[in-house]
């Protein structure tokens, strides 16, 4: 979880150097289970008994948070998130947040190569079943906030 990654190293570094040149949409497990459960409501719902069953609807779907961000931009918006929320400095430790450092995907090599742009459309989806999630931000800020 990068999220929790995010938030522990904080603690620990002085220093946080991050991907800036793969963009994503970064999407919160809560906000995919909620879309999901609509999903699955609509189609039981004698209040949609015009829609097609999901027999006719089946399918692969793209789920994903509006919006973009890079790995360096969600990790920004993470540590802006700690700040105003006051979880820095840790009352215990007194650790400031860290510096933020852009580095390119060549700078952070990994087993596998990753895409430099991984975005996926949820269009399929919001027209069969008329949902889509927040932006990715929005989520954060929701995410944040638990």
């Amino acid at each position: 979880n990068f999220l929790l990654t995010i938030l522990r190293l904080a603690k620990e570094r002085d220093e946080l150097r991050i991907v800036d040149d793969q963009i994503g949409a970064p999407t919160w497990s809560r906000m995919i289970a909620e879309v999901s459960a609509q999903i699955l409501a609509q189609s039981v719902s004698p209040l949609t008994a015009d829609r097609a069953p999901l027999t006719a609807v089946s399918g692969i779907y793209n789920l994903t948070a509006a919006g973009q961000t890079s790995w360096y931009g969600f990790t920004k918006a993470i540590l802006e998130s700690m700040a105003i929320q006051g979880a820095h400095p840790s009352p215990i430790t007194h650790h400031p947040l860290p510096k933020l450092l852009p580095i390119p995907t060549s700078d952070y090599p990994l087993p596998a190569p990753r895409p430099l742009f991984s975005l996926l459309a949820s269009d399929k989806l919001t027209g069969t079943f008329g949902v889509k999630l927040p932006p990715w931000n929005d989520s954060l800020a929701l995410c944040m906030d638990r």
